[in-house]
Parts: structure tokens; sequence; C-alpha cells
């Protein structure tokens, strides 16, 4: 789900603290406290997997697979990072991802593909109409709150 955008609308975190006031860096309306949530949860995924590209080199350049066997090495992957963060008191590759000003060695985007099939597009405008007016209704939730 992509967050608003627009010239007037703030979404990265750096954003609102440049404000000289702390209600200056304050999110206004519910679209920018969409934003910011948003890009919010969108660092710690990014950091995330960053942390787990940087423990296990394999994910970083998956060799060729086929595609059931490269879903078992992520699943594998994933179960012993689990693991390791469960049962490691200090972990020291998320405590430096902790810091908000950490940032990834690993590019974390994926590349998008451009579709030439009209069905194709035709679904993908079917799907932003939905995930647009369901950002719509999480924004209006949060600004209730």
């Amino acid at each position: 789900m992509a967050p608003y955008k627009g010239d007037n609308v703030r979404y990265h975190l750096p954003d609102f603290r440049r404000g000289a006031t702390s209600q200056l860096c304050e999110p206004r309306g519910h679209i920018e406290k969409f934003n910011y949530m948003h890009s919010s949860c969108r660092n710690i995924v990014d950091r995330t997997f960053g942390v787990w590209k940087a423990r296990w080199s394999i994910l970083r350049d998956m060799p060729y697979y086929n595609i059931d066997t490269q879903r078992d090495i992520v699943l594998a992957t994933m179960a012993i990072h689990n693991y390791i963060k469960q049962k490691c008191n200090v972990d020291d590759a998320f405590q430096t991802a902790e810091d908000e000003r950490y940032i990834p060695s690993v590019d974390s985007e994926f590349g998008s593909s451009s579709n030439t099939n009209n069905e194709e597009n035709n679904m993908e405008e079917q799907n932003d109409t939905y995930w647009m007016g369901l950002r719509g209704m999480i924004a209006n939730e949060i600004g209730n709150v």
C-alpha cells in the first residue's frame, strides 16, 4: 500500500523532524498521520530485512534454484534468524539496526516489471482502487484516534 503523495504532504521521518517547534513537527491531519505511521513501519521492515540479508548471504544473491527450493531457503533462514533473536539476550546485528540512522548495506527495494498486457493493466487499476480505498479507511481511523 502506497503512502499519500503530493507537494504539501510529508512522508519521510526527517521531514517531520525539521520543524522548529514540536507543534510544527507533528503530522497535520489524518493523511500525514497515516504517512508518518507508514514511514515508521517501513523503516522497521527495511532495517529487519537489512539485518536478515546481512546475516544470510545466500539471500543477497540467491543462486538459481527452483521456486520450491528458494521458498525453503527463505523459510529456513527466517526460522533460524527468529530462533537466534528469541534465544540471544544480545543480538549485535539488531542492536546496530535499532539506531534510526542505520542504513542497511543491502538494498531492500525490489525492481518492478512493466506490464504490457491490457488485462494485467486493468487488474492493476482495480487493485489500485482497492488499496486506495483501504488506505483512506485506515487514515480516517487513525484520524479518529
